[in-house]
């Protein structure tokens, strides 16, 4: 079975060996992890941060906010180039770009050059996520997607724990500026190693060869690229915004985000002036609890949502719908206790159940979308996700920390976010199992149409 694209230019691209899956799959959990902890070095060192360049509580939280704003706005665009080209020359051209514009912040002096290069890390970051999440979807068959994005998930956890607690560290020690250099010139060789990954064809595990199949039992496939859609976006979004599954799934995601991002850019602040905490023991414990709860919830999640999904078609979003219901009442408990060791055990509870949905909802966007739209699908979620999640989470709680107490901001927004997730999620229930069935039924036409044409 064949499709010419432009992007492609007619090279033809098979099914990856399990040892060039497993490479890439190594390759992308340790850029993540790289991600996340350039994120996050700046929430983990904010209060000095603040101190020396005078920052009030609003720009402090704009500082997040401009990244993930930025971020959002240019992951739709990337996402779309990465339909187009090959996935793995964006991802090593944006680990570069994120890399040194976290370097370069350590050599910042005010908010204005702040704010500028925290906006140069966005761009860098958005590219490598939806390029990432559809290479891996052709790297693993269908069947392994919940667990494989669990575990790319999990490496978010695991470099958010590095940025909190390599700079709370670094900061007590040698001063908040070397922490950006630290975290930020690793991903060069990160950089490197993306660009030697293999790429696999588009949509190889879902028409065609079993599923196990090695690259030498499967057939050859030409990179799919835009070849049915003719790159017009328009057309596409139509195709991706006609599902109604992506609508709860935008709902779902734009909540959890917001929650989560809001939550991971005032924890150490909130532990350090609420629990007189030190710098660094607030980021160590931050970073504690975010990968403590993540990694479980992620890796339970995603565990948990393929042995439900082989039972019923709604089996992934009932996981993450459970997830939700049952951390919005953990979070608020949590923020109501007052004694330390309470209040990490109950919110590492939260933490828990809110990341069972992280491996799931992704993996239920590749199950409803079409293989050669889903990096377009995703950057159109996560663009979503951040302007109207993340993105506005951080500013917005600072300014509540303005006028009341970041105690207060936080007991009136995370709880309810989780909630109002959970609602959304309990809607999908209805819809899911149609949008599989619309999705693979699709692709089932193609292969009839293309023997039927001695393709």
């Amino acid at each position: 079975m064949t499709a010419v694209t432009p992007a492609s230019r007619g090279q033809r691209l098979r099914r990856p060996t399990r040892a060039e899956a497993r490479f890439a799959l190594a390759v992308l959990l340790a850029i993540n992890m790289l991600n996340y902890a350039d994120r996050y070095i700046l929430p983990a060192i904010l209060p000095r941060v603040q101190h020396d360049l005078g920052i009030s509580d609003f720009e402090a939280g704009l500082l997040n906010s401009a990244f993930l704003l930025v971020y959002g706005l240019t992951t739709l665009p990337l996402g779309i180039w990465a339909d187009r080209t090959l996935r793995k020359h964006i991802v090593s051209l944006c680990v570069g770009l994120w890399s040194l514009a976290t370097a370069v912040t350590g050599l910042t002096r005010n908010f204005l050059q702040l704010f500028i290069t925290r906006s140069i890390l966005g761009i860098g970051e958005a590219g490598y996520a939806p390029a990432s999440l559809s290479l891996l979807g052709d790297y693993f068959p269908r069947a392994q997607r919940g667990r494989v994005l669990s575990y790319w998930a999990a490496a978010t956890l695991i470099g958010s724990a590095l940025g909190f607690v390599l700079g709370g560290l670094i900061a007590d020690t040698l001063g908040w500026r070397w922490a950006f250099y630290v975290v930020g010139l690793p991903g060069l060789v990160a950089a490197f190693l993306a660009w030697r990954m293999y790429e696999p064809a588009r949509g190889t595990f879902e028409e065609g060869g079993t599923q196990e199949g090695s690259a030498a039992a499967s057939p050859t496939v030409v990179a799919e690229g835009h070849a049915s859609l003719s790159g017009d976006f328009w057309r596409q979004a139509g195709t991706i915004l006609g599902i109604p599954t992506y609508w709860v799934l935008l709902g779902a995601l734009i909540c959890s985000f917001f929650t989560i991002g809001g939550t991971s850019a005032w924890l150490p602040t909130y532990l350090f002036l609420d629990f007189h905490l030190k710098l660094s023991q607030a980021g160590l414990l931050a970073g504690a609890l975010l990968v403590g709860s993540g990694l479980v919830g992620t890796v339970v999640g995603g565990w948990l949502a393929d042995r439900a999904q082989r039972r019923f078609a709604q089996g992934r979003l009932l996981v993450a719908t459970v997830g939700f219901l049952v951390g919005a009442p953990l979070a608020s408990l949590a923020l109501l206790f007052h004694q330390l060791p309470f209040f990490v055990a109950t919110l590492f509870l939260a933490g828990v159940a809110l990341n069972f949905c992280t491996g799931p909802l992704n993996a239920v966007i590749q199950d409803v979308v079409l293989p050669e739209i889903r990096a377009t699908a995703l950057g159109l979620a996560l663009l979503l996700a951040h302007l109207l999640g993340d993105a506005s989470a951080p500013a917005l709680i600072g300014l509540l920390k303005e006028h009341s107490s970041l105690h207060l901001a936080l007991l009136s927004t995370a709880p309810t976010t989780l909630l109002l997730a959970g609602l959304i999620c309990l809607v999908g229930l209805r819809t899911v199992a149609r949008d599989m069935q619309r999705m693979q039924h699709t692709l089932e036409e193609r292969a009839n149409r293309r023997q039927m044409s001695g393709e």
